[in-house]
């Protein structure tokens, strides 16, 4: 069936105009209603849909105020129309209409996530319907914007909190890798011949004194995003030892750190939620732990798999416990026997929300003097990782002509030698030099392109090679440290082209080379 718009002109200010989606298959039904809506004398945007294709296609095309809709519609029903919207992850009144029907049926609809249900014969009941659930859903959406808010800034306190331990944990590796740098070169200038065994246990210190900085920079990344990520299968395994590593710092001067991370399911959810919650669960740990006599104490974190197979993690310390009077109290928002300006009293409230979003429970176990258990338990994910194919090892990538192009010299150079004899690899420093070269005719095989870089970023230089040579477009290869803008991080989860995550392995970038290259 086509689908019918009805607006009412002279709008006088977008902000004030009502848009409702009428889902409705009666010609003399979806006048009543329109007619009922009209009473309130507002500006008024109306798209009545007739099936479910014009429903889904009217919810992709606009932003909606309301949801209208008939109990059932040849070939399509309400329920369905809800399932739709749900499946969407959309927050807005849905509001059924019907001529006939049981109680039984208005309160099963209810009961599955409608917020209204007015019959035909009293549809003077819709417009103040409307208007009460889209107040409502304004208050559920600021609800949430404040919830996320106070978990940012939860989480950017913890940051606060971990800044002097981390920079320790990177200045530790940073001297050894200075130091092996200086001994390579005192070697090097000493002596008109050094053999390889001679710089072979100086290169593995300092590659491995690199390894353990990109980690602790990876963890950081990975607990820091500010922008909430689609819901995913994660590695709680992972999460775990990131958190660890962020809160040696913490626990060192008070207990020792034990780790028992058996098997356990992937689970739906983000990294940087659930890191944030198992950070927050060692560092409590550690604070009801007093400094000094850390081999005399214990903090244990524990990953398993339930017998009703959910994943649970335990952070167990051997701290002085909870009293009861306190434990019945620690989830409350704003508790804390914390000194001022030590905790804010969020902390645990903000991890069982979390959790409790997932569909887990957040667990205490604890007796004064026997110290605390805290578990968190979380459903399995629902996606099938069992089903996929191990990565196959790519093709050695073909020689070609290679654009590298990065605002930070040393890093272009670094990259030039890497593939110094693969490919051919002429190295700019501004996306304004990459584009001279061309325009001038000069043509590459693959571009390896920085995300982030002052004078044009690598997602504006792309739209402006592409705009020159069409070819080019599924020939970068994006380098990045981080996208640290909206508008980066939708580029690069829309483009389709390969992308590396600095500091990077030589193999990594191979891989992806060939990925451009063999496609050629």
């Amino acid at each position: 069936m086509a689908n019918t718009r009805t607006s009412q002109p002279g709008t006088p200010a977008a902000a004030a105009l009502l848009r409702v989606l009428l889902v409705e298959d009666s010609e003399d039904d979806a006048e009543l209603i329109l007619r009922e809506i009209r009473r309130g004398g507002r500006p008024l945007h109306v798209v009545r849909v007739m099936d479910a294709a014009g429903f889904e296609e009217a919810l992709a095309r606009e932003a909606w105020d309301a949801i209208v809709c008939d109990w059932s519609l040849p070939g399509f029903s309400a329920r369905a129309a809800l399932e739709i919207v749900q499946a969407r992850g959309m927050d807005l009144p849905f509001i059924i209409v019907s001529g006939t029907v049981t109680e039984e049926s208005a309160v099963d609809a209810l009961h599955a996530g409608a917020h209204d249900f007015v019959t035909k014969g009293k549809l003077a009941r819709l417009v103040p319907a409307i208007e009460r659930e889209r107040r409502e859903a304004a208050s559920r959406r600021e609800s949430r914007a404040l919830r996320e808010q106070l978990i940012l800034s939860e989480r950017l306190s913890s940051i606060g909190l971990l800044a002097a331990g981390v920079a320790h944990e990177i200045n530790n590796p940073l001297a050894a890798i200075i130091s092996t740098l200086d001994y390579i070169a005192d070697m090097c200038g000493a002596s008109a011949v050094v053999t390889s065994k001679e710089l072979e246990d100086p290169i593995r210190d300092a590659r491995e004194a690199a390894d353990r900085m990109r980690d602790i920079v990876q963890d950081l990344r990975m607990f820091s995003h500010v922008r909430r990520v689609a819901s995913e299968p994660v590695d709680l395994r992972r999460v775990v030892e990131s958190s660890a590593r962020l809160a040696r710092n913490q626990v060192r001067h008070r207990a020792q750190l034990e780790k028992e991370l058996w098997p356990v399911p992937l689970v739906d959810g983000d990294d940087a939620r659930l890191g944030q919650v198992f950070l927050n669960l060692l560092v409590n740990a550690a604070q009801a732990i007093p400094e000094g006599h850390a081999m005399n104490n214990e903090i244990r974190v524990v990953t398993r798999t339930a017998d009703d197979g959910r994943a649970v993690v335990e952070v167990r310390d051997t701290g002085s416990g909870i009293p009861p009077e306190i434990a019945k109290r620690i989830f409350e928002p704003f508790f804390t026997t914390k000194p001022r300006g030590v905790g804010t009293g969020l902390g645990l409230a903000i991890c069982r929300n979390i959790v409790d979003e997932l569909g887990g429970e957040l667990l205490l176990d604890t007796k004064p003097g026997t110290g605390s258990t805290f578990t968190v338990i979380l459903p399995p994910s629902t996606a099938n990782a069992g089903s996929r194919a191990p990565a196959a090892h790519p093709a050695a990538a073909p020689r070609g002509r290679v654009l590298m192009l990065d605002d930070e010299p040393v890093v272009g150079r670094s990259v030039a030698r890497m593939l110094r004899g693969e490919h051919e690899v002429v190295v700019v420093t501004t996306g304004r030099e990459a584009l001279a070269l061309i325009e001038r005719g000069e043509r590459y095989d693959a571009i390896l392109c920085d995300v982030m870089m002052p004078e044009l970023t690598g997602y504006e230089f792309y739209d402006l090679a592409v705009a020159l040579d069409g070819t080019l477009a599924r020939r970068f290869v994006f380098l990045t440290g981080g996208a640290f803008t909206p508008r980066a991080a939708e580029f690069l989860a829309h483009v389709g082209c390969p992308r590396v995550e600095k500091p990077f392995e030589r193999a990594t970038l191979r891989e992806a080379l060939a990925s451009v290259l063999g496609a050629r």
